[in-house]
């Protein structure tokens, strides 16, 4: 590869950048698909299906309680006005007053099973209030618990992107500083390589593939202001200098 003008340790630190973005973002993504999160979230939904339904069932049994309690109410009402009839003594027929008679133990008879009926039904209403009781607070549990997780996930992606700004921030100042053909060309480079498409060669090691070269080859490259092709990989390699510790422990945070 021809010698650039410029300085080819911004191109090993948009390579830093690159993998450093990608490795924050890949950690978002972890965080947003939190396997503890989505199986509470299952059990919570799962959870108020059931309390909808128990709230369904009250209401209903509610509902055929009050009509029940109506109907009673209207037949008590109806042999109230029967036995003042009968009491009142304008009833003079033997046929009429056996007739009203009859009525009024029929529609207490009717009665009795309506009581019967709606003491079932309150019974009913009773275990579905501990029902309704008990996952409410099931409910508000686990609601809770997601909540907090939610709070503790959201958390760490903004502690995560807070980082992630700053290494975008940092990868455009560095784009600024390397030609536009160079840019290209490590592009072309990590689209091919897995995204890792700068490394560094240290004595006759590249540290992109952790291959080592021959001794000749590696004579060959001795220019620190030159880029270089890796013989086994094909990456882009940068002859080693110490200030390359200082720009991986600047990446290392």
């Amino acid at each position: 590869m021809e010698d650039k003008n410029f300085d080819l340790l911004n191109l090993y630190k948009l390579q830093l950048s690159d993998s450093k973005i990608a490795f924050l973002e890949r950690e978002i993504d972890k965080l947003k698909a939190n396997e503890e999160l989505k199986t509470r979230e299952e059990e919570l939904n799962e959870t108020l299906e059931n309390y909808n339904k128990l709230l369904s069932s009250y209401n209903e049994l509610e509902k055929e309680r009050k009509k029940l309690d109506d109907d009673l109410a209207m037949k008590n009402e109806k042999i109230k006005k029967n036995e003042q009839k009968l009491s009142s003594g304008t009833i003079t027929s033997a046929k009429e007053i056996v007739s009203l008679q009859e009525e009024i133990v029929s529609v207490r008879k009717a009665n009795e099973d309506t009581e019967n009926r709606m003491l079932e039904i309150m019974i009913k209403i009773d275990d579905i209030n501990e029902s309704i009781k008990s996952e409410k607070e099931k409910k508000e549990k686990i609601s809770s618990y997601v909540d907090k997780l939610k709070d503790e996930i959201n958390g760490g992606i903004k502690v995560i992107e807070d980082k992630l700004n700053k290494y975008r921030g940092k990868r455009s100042e560095i784009l600024k500083q390397i030609p536009d053909d160079m840019i290209v060309k490590y592009r072309e480079v990590k689209e091919k390589r897995g995204g890792i498409a700068v490394g560094i060669l240290k004595e006759r090691m590249c540290l992109a593939c952790n291959m080592e070269m021959s001794t000749g080859e590696a004579l060959h490259m001795n220019n620190l202001n030159e880029v270089y092709k890796c013989p086994t990989c094909k990456r882009i390699i940068i002859k080693y200098r110490g200030e390359i510790d200082l720009i991986n422990e600047e990446f290392r945070e």
